[in-house]
């Protein structure tokens, strides 16, 4: 926010709180004092300051694999916390104390090097990136041990089997894999049971449900029956019988590349989408009734509008489940459907929100402060319902916000469906990435603006502590300490609308420019202007540095010791223009920059001719 001060013919142009970035496709003379016509490489405090942005040091580096990170991922497998992360075909457990990269992958298991979605489900940790689906349970190939590829549950399929065939139906089969199981009911005379499929790749086991103990038989896989030196005793669902058949369906699920989990009111049923189609599928309930990952029934699919564009994005939305696709946005909520033989199940009801507005980067949907948050061609939607009678999503078109009128011009040079997304909620910043260029919205102050040269493809918040991941493989931290990126200097620019003083008619001359700033153990700020009349004046250096031994540079030593902020009078002469602009830089490699306040003193010397 800023005012203008005026006493007579001199006024006083006052910036205490700095706005962000405003692409204002009109022009830059209807900006906000305070709002910036063109920002790189700053940021915006939650106190609404201007400060160079953080930089980055390199904490491990890619010296085992070849190649980007592909995915990172932080949280507890079986009641242990993990750094994981999938890079240069394998899969690797990252210790920070020590600084040391494990390889966490199986002896004789491989993944294919590609993105990667990590989510933690019932004391594991799965992985899938669109070829291969696996499951991690905190051991180490050396144990033996290792991230494996999930096998998947065997359902019981049938229950009451007579020797001869029938059964009632329990369980759908599983997609990952042609694993079943039966139980048969004896009638104490037959010796031949047959199963109720044929061609079988094998017959695995037949046993007491009661015991659990083995029973001999003689198996036939291409019969599909078991026949037994003597008749079982009579029963009721006492032998169970697994075998393998040989189709599965697993190619479907190893294409899917992103997982959300929802089930209405809970969220114990996994969700894969990503391959490109419509449709989602969703994990099933063993059972037991215990929820589990590693269970795709066969009938629990769920297709989202026209199968001639795909479903690029799920979001769990208070009790809704929000399906974004490329070109329209739905709501799917949890309900029940009775089917022919009476039995009831789970199934999910979707409905148009949206049919113009959706995501276009695939599994880049966002939760920000409880509103998803989607990129759709060339702009930033943010989705609400304002009704007081509910917060779910519901069909209407007004519930999708435009909120990035302010970036506009730098969205449209990106390639938003290629672009990383990430909700930082520990500093309130929201990112769009894409080719080394990130938009940022501070949340917190709601304010934009843009960093270039950004060396990461992917960042993770890790106990309250931001790291990234370099395209070359490398893990850094970032944080405001860092003047630099590896020694690389940080081109920051500031530059604010033509500000007119309240008066465009006019001719004004300005003399003095004040400029506050933090004092930091490096300092510095170079300050310019521009005008309508002149494009070149002096640049003027704001420098403070605080005596300490912490990273002391005797090159730019200063025995500083007022942790107060400091204001400096700049003498910068610009005279008979209309309109004016301030400009603030620093491109340097070791010093910070953290601007409180500005205040310009102009007087009027006329109209302008």
């Amino acid at each position: 926010m800023a005012k203008i001060v005026t006493s007579g013919a001199e006024s006083v142009l006052q910036i205490k709180k700095w706005l962000g970035v405003n692409e204002n496709p009109d022009g830059d003379t209807q900006l906000k004092n305070g709002e910036a016509a063109e920002m790189r490489n700053f940021k915006i405090t939650r106190d609404g300051n201007l400060q160079k942005r953080d930089g980055m040091l390199t904490i491990h580096d890619a010296r085992a694999w070849t190649g980007a990170i592909r995915g990172i991922w932080h949280g507890y497998v079986d009641s242990v916390e993990y750094t994981v992360f999938a890079a240069g075909g394998d899969l690797w457990s990252y210790d920070f104390d020590t600084d040391t990269a494990t390889s966490i992958l199986a002896s004789g298991v491989t993944i294919t090097d590609a993105e990667t979605t990590f989510f933690g489900y019932s004391e594991k940790l799965y992985i899938l990136n669109g070829h291969e689906y696996l499951e991690w349970d905190g051991s180490l190939p050396s144990a033996p041990g290792g991230a494996i590829e999930v096998v998947g549950y065997r359902p019981l399929i049938l229950t009451e089997v007579l020797p001869t065939g029938g059964g009632t139906q329990l369980e759908q089969i599983n997609k990952l894999n042609g694993l079943r199981r039966v139980r048969f009911s004896p009638n104490g005379s037959a010796t031949v049971f047959k199963l109720p499929e044929t061609g079988l790749s094998s017959i695995d086991y037949v046993k007491s449900v009661a015991t659990g103990s083995p029973i001999a038989h003689t198996p036939n896989a291409s019969a599909g029956t078991v026949t037994f030196a003597t008749a079982p005793a009579s029963g009721v669902d006492s032998i169970e019988v697994g075998y393998t058949h040989p189709v599965t369906f697993r190619g479907e699920v190893e294409a899917m590349r992103f997982a959300e989990l929802y089930n209405g009111s809970n969220d114990n049923r996994v969700f894969l989408y990503g391959d490109g189609t419509n449709t989602a599928i969703y994990s099933g309930l063993d059972n037991d009734g215990n929820e589990r990952a590693d269970y795709f029934p066969d009938m629990n699919e769920m297709s989202v509008g026209a199968a001639n564009t795909p479903l690029t994005a799920l979001i769990r939305h208070y009790s809704t489940l929000v399906c974004f696709k490329t070109d329209g946005t739905y709501a799917a909520r949890y309900g029940t459907v009775t089917l022919s033989d009476g039995s009831t199940v789970a199934a999910f009801y979707v409905t148009p929100t949206n049919r113009s507005i959706g995501n276009v980067a695939y599994g880049q949907a966002q939760l920000v402060l409880n509103s998803p948050r989607t990129l759709f061609n060339s702009a930033i939607y943010e989705w609400r319902n304002t009704a007081s009678y509910s917060s779910n999503l519901s069909i209407d078109e007004r519930q999708a916000k435009l909120i990035s009128e302010r970036v506009h011009a730098t969205l449209a040079g990106m390639d938003l469906s290629a672009a990383y997304t990430f909700d930082d909620n520990e500093r309130q910043e929201y990112y769009i990435i894409q080719d080394g260029t990130a938009v940022i919205h501070n949340y917190a102050v709601d304010a934009w603006y843009i960093y270039t040269g950004y060396g990461v493809t992917r960042l993770i918040d890790i106990n309250g502590v931001l790291y990234g991941c370099t395209p070359g493989g490398d893990i850094v931290r970032i944080a405001h300490g860092y003047n630099s990126d590896n020694g690389t200097a940080i081109d920051a620019f500031w530059r604010s609308g033509s500000m007119a003083f309240g008066k465009p008619w006019m001719r004004k001359y300005s003399s003095k420019v004040f400029i506050t700033t933090k004092p930091e153990s490096k300092s510095n700020i170079e300050v310019t202007v521009r005008t309508n009349v002149k494009g070149d004046y002096i640049v003027k250096t704001v420098a403070y540095s605080l005596a300490t031994f912490t990273d002391a540079s005797f090159s730019h030593w200063s025995f500083g010791t007022s942790r107060q902020p400091q204001t400096e009078r700049l003498k910068i002469k610009a005279k008979k223009f209309a309109y004016y602009q301030l400009i603030l830089q620093s491109n340097d490699n070791w010093s910070a920059a953290t601007v409180l306040t500005a205040e310009i003193k102009a007087r009027y010397t006329g109209d302008e001719k």
